[in-house]
């Protein structure tokens, strides 16, 4: 292989694909970038065996095609240290590497790539769904919050992203909270399956805040490719029964409220400044005569205030929660006001769009100490 190209380009092309680098494993050829250059262009891969990601082509001067696995660390300080911004790149059958910028040069060691584990192939048997790019990463960055870090469930470390009726439906599940977005696609068979989160994550960082870019969705039974401007990311799907959670948003109500999103948010908020717990706040909230008040305490002080909601429904309730929680929550609601619905002080409140019911959320509350 021989190659010219740019060193920022080829500087973003590296930080794309190192998310997909294991930085522990047995197989050593899984720490490295894999360096390819055939008909289809000059692009990099990586591959951790549950998650790869591919470059598009890199514009590049492609005098002799090949490929070589280069260890991703050792390449990517070689790169971002050369003095011009201009870059060499000569390989030879011995998997020998030339990186040469200015009068600097290197030479170093590579692999195999035979042996380098190349992206699933999605085109046989499987199914292609397009959607704005902002559309997709707004949903999920308003949901992943409440995947689950428990390793006894692992089907639930990740977001279910199911197709029913026209619309596309993406929900998260830990224990605690379930949320739930949907959005129209133009796709009306039925479809579902998991994504893990880190997958999830990696491409929410790659996609623009605008839509006029979209999104290719390609899945099949094991995999779900992910098609972006700038590269081609592959995720293994999780195995398992992901939780029913539509019944849980269809259960009765004894007290509903609305109240303004951003004051009740501002004041979860201050609830936790004096928290000793940074992952953990407990609150009380007590719903009555169309205020809720909110009281917190901790070994550092407390705090107690009143915002003012409107009951539709019902009379008053104390009940208690996580303000961590809460706070996700409402910082993911779209709409000036929402609507909490409450049953009891020891079941889940439900929180929804007034005129938008393209999400829901569902909160459990804690058991008050003493």
């Amino acid at each position: 292989m021989r190659i010219e190209c740019n060193k920022q380009n080829l500087i973003n092309a590296i930080n794309i694909v190192s998310k997909a680098v294991t930085a522990r494993s047995t197989l050593d050829i899984l720490s490295c970038i894999l360096l390819i250059a055939d008909r289809k262009g000059f692009r990099l891969i990586a591959n951790d065996l549950k998650l790869s990601i591919e470059t598009s082509e890199i514009e590049s001067e492609l005098y002799e095609k090949g490929a070589i696995a280069l260890d991703a660390r050792i390449f990517s300080d070689i790169i971002r240290n050369l003095p011009t911004d201009y870059v060499t790149i000569k390989t030879d059958e011995k998997y020998r590497c030339e990186i040469s910028s200015g009068k600097s040069k290197f030479n170093i060691n590579g692999n195999d790539p035979e042996q380098f584990p190349m992206p699933e192939e999605l085109k046989n048997n499987s199914t292609e769904i397009t959607i704005g790019s902002f559309t997709f990463k707004n949903m999920v960055k308003k949901t992943i919050f409440s995947i689950s870090t428990e390793e006894n469930r692992p089907i639930l470390r990740g977001e279910q992203i199911k197709f029913d009726d026209g619309f596309m439906n993406i929900a998260a599940i830990d224990g605690c909270r379930v949320s739930w977005r949907r959005k129209n696609v133009d796709y009306n068979e039925y479809n579902e399956f998991v994504v893990p989160g880190k997958a999830l994550n990696e491409l929410c960082r790659l996609l623009p805040d605008n839509d006029d870019v979209p999104l290719k969705i390609t899945f099949s039974s094991m995999h779900a490719m992910f098609e972006l401007e700038q590269c081609k990311i592959v995720s293994r799907l999780l195995d398992g029964d992901f939780l029913n959670y539509e019944n849980l948003f269809s259960s009765a109500s004894s007290l509903e409220m609305t109240v303004s999103t951003s004051e009740f948010l501002k004041a979860l908020e201050r609830s936790v400044i004096v928290s000793d717990d940074s992952r953990k706040t407990d609150i009380k909230l007590t719903i009555k005569n169309n205020f809720v008040n909110i009281k917190s305490s901790s070994s550092i002080g407390n705090v107690e205030e009143d915002v003012p909601i409107n009951i539709e429904k019902g009379e008053e309730l104390v009940i208690n929660f996580n303000a961590r929680f809460l706070i996700d929550v409402m910082s993911a609601c779209d709409e000036e006001y929402v609507k909490i619905c409450f049953n009891t002080n020891k079941s889940p409140c439900i929180i929804k769009g007034i005129t938008n019911n393209e999400y829901q959320y569902l909160v459990l509350p804690v058991n008050p100490r003493g």
